[in-house]
């Protein structure tokens, strides 16, 4: 499957809206895991709510035999690896952070990256938009770290190789997805992903002291059915309908969310540069649409 010809789908108003959606909500999840990781460490708290969000959604999806579940296990393990990578490192930056609406679009640059992953794995033809909007993402990312109350963070490190690793990971779950379904896809990659990194868990934390408040519970809860559920089932439930491309700049209006999340729940400030930054990488993800591309992908 050299290019992804879906983009024309009678239905693609349909999965734009389920990808819009599916960013607010992936928006609202930072919120609700910043609140969550008060009083849990981070990989038990993102093991655990893929594991379990993972086997809510397997209860929609349907094998006809044990061997069609493995190999739909074998189809989608590259993705899912680099899946849970990819998470860890989200989840590690997203505990370390000071400013979780510039850690956003640092992470969403990930998604204008998943044509060019597609591209190398795949052979997906790319196009000029791409690699203009790629170029002016890095002059945006550029602006995120100037003026006065700008700075580096190590956070900002795990925000960028989980960029990386999510754009390999949407690639290799888009290549394979049209095999499977997207309940499926959603229910197998979040288990397997959810497995490792309870794994890693196990072996690298300790466990909470105490149990969690009933409004950190909350917080946990909603992860589970919100950001995660209900995020991607949605999410590649359209990306089955439409280019990589086009999904890939609709997921990219989540930093805005998270942005307009942490300014009114948070209270967290950003500078002007800052502020100008966001609306550059913004501006990168709309030149996919606005730009003509050849990218079938």
């Amino acid at each position: 499957m050299s290019s992804d010809r879906s983009a024309q789908h009678p239905s693609q108003p349909i999965a734009d809206l389920q990808i819009a959606i599916a960013a607010f909500v992936a928006g609202a999840g930072w919120l609700f895991s910043i609140h969550t990781l008060a009083e849990l460490p981070p990989l038990l708290f993102l093991g655990s709510r893929f594991v379990i969000a993972g086997l809510l959604i397997g209860l929609l999806a349907r094998f006809a035999t044990v061997a069609e579940l493995g190999r739909a296990v074998r189809l989608l393990l590259p993705g899912a690896l680099a899946f849970a990578v990819a998470m860890m490192a989200w989840i590690f930056g997203l505990k370390q952070t000071t400013n979780p609406g510039v850690a956003a679009f640092i992470s969403s640059t990930g998604n204008l990256l998943v044509p060019v992953f597609g591209s190398l794995f795949f052979g997906w033809p790319v196009g000029r938009a791409l690699w203009i909007s790629i170029a002016v993402a890095l002059a945006g990312m550029g602006l995120l770290f100037l003026g006065p109350g700008a700075r580096v963070e190590a956070a900002h490190l795990y925000f960028v190789v989980s960029a990386l690793l999510w754009a390999a990971s949407i690639a290799l779950v888009k290549r394979n997805s049209a095999e499977v379904g997207a309940v499926a896809v959603a229910a197998i990659q979040l288990v397997v992903a959810g497995v490792l990194i309870l794994a890693v868990s196990l072996l690298v934390e300790e466990m909470p002291g105490a149990v969690p408040s009933i409004e950190t519970w909350g917080w946990f809860l909603a992860s589970i059915l919100v950001s995660t559920c209900l995020r991607f089932v949605l999410q590649f439930r359209g990306q089955q309908l439409i280019s990589a491309a086009r999904a890939s700049v609709i997921m990219c209006c989540e930093p805005v969310w998270v942005l307009v999340f942490a300014l009114a729940f948070l209270g967290t400030p950003l500078g002007l540069s800052q502020i100008l930054g966001c609306l550059v990488i913004f501006l990168a993800m709309i030149c996919q649409v606005a730009l003509p591309s050849r990218s079938a992908a």
